[in-house]
């Protein structure tokens, strides 16, 4: 027996020709959309970068503002004059009395200063040990006082 089958119909050379301009519709249709998608969330992120440069510039200007200030406020004539209206009477450290550090806190070697520091504190580290001994039965002697 002979079984009916569908015999592929060709499309008109129309129907063909409307198919792909369909799909060129469909296609430019979509660029369209792709296009004012990018175009919005360009123009959002060039107002958000635009209000944070201008919030920069007043940052900046201000911040030369104090600087200018301080600038003003810490000169060596005007601190002088400050530090005199209020009775105080300070100097400048002689090159002598400055001790120079490394960035993690420890002095530069061979500094005069350095030199000094450390004698005066030799120096007292010895009195202290000349004088522990003597405290020490100074207090022994106020315990066995207070125990009589």
């Amino acid at each position: 027996m002979k079984r009916n089958r569908r015999m592929p119909r060709k499309m008109s050379v129309i129907a063909e020709r409307a198919m792909y301009v369909g799909v060129v519709i469909v296609m430019l249709f979509v660029m369209v959309i792709i296009n004012l998608l990018a175009s919005s969330s360009c123009t959002q992120l060039m107002k958000s970068i635009g209000s944070k440069e201008t919030a920069l510039a007043k940052l900046e200007e201000s911040r030369l503002r104090e600087a200018s200030r301080w600038d003003e406020r810490t000169a060596p004539g005007k601190l002088q004059s400050h530090l005199l209206a209020r009775g105080l009477s300070m100097h400048y450290p002689k090159p002598a009395q400055n001790v120079r550090m490394h960035a993690d806190g420890r002095p530069y070697a061979g500094q005069f200063s350095l030199v000094q520091a450390q004698a005066r504190a030799n120096r007292r580290a010895s009195a202290s040990a000349a004088f522990a001994p003597r405290a020490a039965t100074a207090a022994a002697a106020v315990k066995r006082a207070r125990r009589r």
